[in-house]
């Protein structure tokens, strides 16, 4: 039988398919006036991106619909995409960072930097490996460390990005802050810049940095590209 016969059946009268459809378009205005990542509106009620006619058309008619108007909508809530500053990154502050420079040498640098700027964290470092048929992400600190073996589905991108997550669940401390290592310079960039369309495994390692920062701890990361 075809789904859309079963489904209309189901609902019965096409006046409950009428409330389902006005029902569905309730929730997508509740998802603009206070969705985690609502995309229209910023913390001072001001639009916050360009629509397009089309689209504000749209908005208008739904609004029109539920007997309502746009000034009913409610400061965009305080969520990842308005804290851009909620951990510290260092892609390429650090003299060690150059790759240009021997082995031997980052070492000692490396050595340097975090005797004089990170001498009371607690240092965590991740890695994730990718082969055609398996996929893996490792994380180590000095009291514990792991290495998972997860879907050969997942990128590498999409490894390293977990094997923080992991780490911040599994190795990190609760009386220092922390200084998370990796050699994902696209992570830290995608975090960094963290927008509404980043990947949702950015968002999720935001939120746990986030959380970890609502108790007053400190959470840097930093690009280890020039450590091998």
């Amino acid at each position: 039988m075809d789904p859309k016969h079963c489904a209309h059946e189901n609902c019965g009268s096409g006046s409950t398919v009428k409330k389902i459809k006005r029902l569905a378009a309730q929730f997508f205005i509740r998802q603009l006036d206070n969705g985690v990542h609502s995309p229209i509106y910023d913390q001072n009620c001001k639009p916050s991106i360009k629509l397009i006619k089309r689209d504000e058309e749209i908005i208008a008619n739904l609004f029109t619909d539920l007997d309502t108007s746009s000034d009913h909508i409610i400061a965009f809530p305080d969520t990842l995409i308005s804290r851009n500053n909620f951990c510290e990154i260092f892609l390429s502050d650090f003299s060690f960072q150059n790759k240009a420079h021997p082995a031997f040498l980052i070492k000692d640098l490396f050595e340097e930097v975090v005797y004089k700027e990170f001498q009371d964290y607690h240092i965590i470092a991740t890695d994730a490996s990718k082969s055609h048929s398996l996929t893996s992400n490792a994380g180590t600190s000095n009291l514990q460390s792991f290495v998972y073996r997860i879907h050969p589905i997942n990128s590498i991108f999409t490894a390293e990005a977990l094997a923080i997550c992991q780490a911040l669940d599994e190795l990190s401390v609760t009386d220092k802050n922390l200084l998370l290592l990796t050699d994902s310079y696209s992570v830290l960039q995608a975090l960094k810049f963290l927008t509404i369309k980043s990947p949702k495994v950015i968002h999720r390692l935001a939120g746990k940095i986030l959380v970890r920062k609502n108790f007053r701890q400190k959470i840097c990361l930093c690009g280890l590209q020039g450590i091998h």
